[in-house]
């Protein structure tokens, strides 16, 4: 997709933004054949290090996606030893997760877009650029767990 964040014509958060955020925060992105997931990050004396293996995105989407849940992480401290108790990791996904749409697919910019009419999560992902998964699970936090309300047209 084209840099911009202007979602009404069809443009995700530009991955300069992802890449600017992540440099903020110090994080170190380092291309790496991981094997068993598309990208993981791994945190070390207050470090992080985001490791990403290309082999595994099929679309830009894809990779602007995991590579924002990963600046989540980063973002928010949420890293944990491999051998963590699974509530562990869930939260810290989940806090990941949160960090990535509250930052770069609002709730106000998803408002906006079915107030033109995007009501489909598939319109929806066209129009923000992001994937279709990314979009679902957006919404199911935003209505689900925070109750907000799409106000459709």
């Amino acid at each position: 997709m084209a840099a911009g964040t202007d979602r009404r014509e069809g443009r995700m958060v530009s991955l300069a933004t992802i890449y600017q955020d992540a440099r903020q925060l110090g994080v170190a992105l380092i291309p790496y054949s991981i094997g068993f997931a598309d990208a993981a990050t791994l945190e070390m004396d207050g470090r992080y290090g985001i490791f990403l293996d290309f082999d595994q995105f099929e679309t830009m989407a894809d990779y602007a996606a995991a590579l924002a849940h990963e600046v989540g992480h980063c973002a928010t401290g949420a890293t944990h030893a491999v051998h963590s108790p699974f509530e562990l990791v869930a939260q810290h996904e989940d806090r990941a997760n949160r960090w990535h749409y509250e930052h770069y697919l609002p709730f106000s910019e998803l408002q906006a877009l079915v107030a033109d009419g995007y009501t489909e999560p598939w319109q929806l992902a066209e129009a923000t650029g992001w994937p279709e998964k990314t979009v679902r699970d957006a919404l199911e936090y935003y209505t689900q767990r925070r109750g907000l309300r799409l106000q459709c047209p």
